[in-house]
């Protein structure tokens, strides 16, 4: 992936015909209230005093530490989009909602982990700093797409999780994360339609970082937090804790089938043609070029 590139603003890619979006709301007014009608209550909705301690094994208490961790990187990247995308009022705007979903799934986490025994103190808090991480700048347009596809993959992490996890409360909490990340994967969508609307020219772009995305293994996988150089999960405790879990839980070369036949299917919108596999990618990009 190049990351060398200047960034390009999405104000020529979604604003370059202003008349087209005169009298037009925001996309940002459409999907603060379809999250808004969809969002769960972290007091309410998860029962805390239920969890049965003894159901948990080290290992997943250590393995939700380092999903908990990596969470937390949602601050970072919410930094890089507010500098990369900042002509794009109506996108950074959605950022906001984003941004306050994906920490909130790292305080239900921390808030799990403390009522299974861990300890969350001034010592942990002091080292957070370790952690922080500066994303290169970039095509707007390839970040977006690969935020994209990436929410896709942690969806369908999250709902293998959710079916794998020997504790209850745990099971549900990654299943109201998976459903989170599918609506973000749906924002981000809606974002990359208002883009090739508004400037075709983009949907090369689009169509190569799926591509390179979606050629993704269990021992290498692809996701905003795995593919920098450094990346966020390189920076844990445990950075090789994704691929084992997806070993684990996620075994086999066509487990991400329905994240390719989602991705796919916005891909075949944009374009214009139909696809099914990723080799027809391939044809679509080259007529799109």
């Amino acid at each position: 992936m190049a990351k060398k590139a200047p960034p390009i603003s999405l104000l020529g890619l979604m604003l370059l015909d202003p008349a087209s979006n005169h009298n037009r709301p925001m996309l940002y007014d459409e999907l603060f209230d379809r999250l808004e009608r969809a969002r769960w209550e972290l007091r309410r909705d998860i029962p805390f005093d239920s969890i049965d301690r003894q159901a948990l094994t080290p290992q997943w208490i250590s393995d939700v530490r380092q999903v908990h961790l990596t969470e937390l990187s949602a601050l970072y990247a919410t930094e890089m989009f507010l500098r990369d995308f900042y002509a794009d009022i109506d996108f950074c705007s959605f950022i906001s909602v984003w941004f306050y979903e994906e920490m909130k799934h790292c305080l239900t986490l921390r808030r799990y982990l403390e009522h299974v025994g861990e300890e969350f103190g001034d010592e942990f808090e002091r080292e957070l700093p370790r952690l922080r991480l500066t994303f290169a700048e970039g095509p707007a347009i390839e970040t977006l797409t690969m935020h994209f596809v990436g929410e896709q993959r942690l969806a369908h992490w999250y709902t293998a999780f959710s079916t794998s996890a020997p504790e209850p409360v745990l099971r549900l909490i990654f299943s109201k994360l998976a459903g989170d990340e599918l609506r973000h994967a749906a924002c981000y969508a809606g974002y990359l339609r208002k883009a090739v609307q508004n400037n075709p020219e983009c949907l090369p772009a689009i169509l190569r970082m799926t591509l390179w995305m979606l050629r993704s293994t269990n021992d290498a996988p692809k996701h905003p937090t795995t593919i920098t150089e450094p990346s966020v999960v390189s920076k844990l405790d445990d950075p090789d804790y994704i691929p084992r879990m997806l070993n684990l839980y996620l075994p086999g070369r066509d487990h991400e089938a329905p994240v390719r036949r989602r991705v796919l299917a916005l891909m075949s919108e944009l374009a214009g043609t139909e696809m099914r596999t990723i080799r027809d990618l391939l044809p679509a990009l080259r007529a799109a070029a």
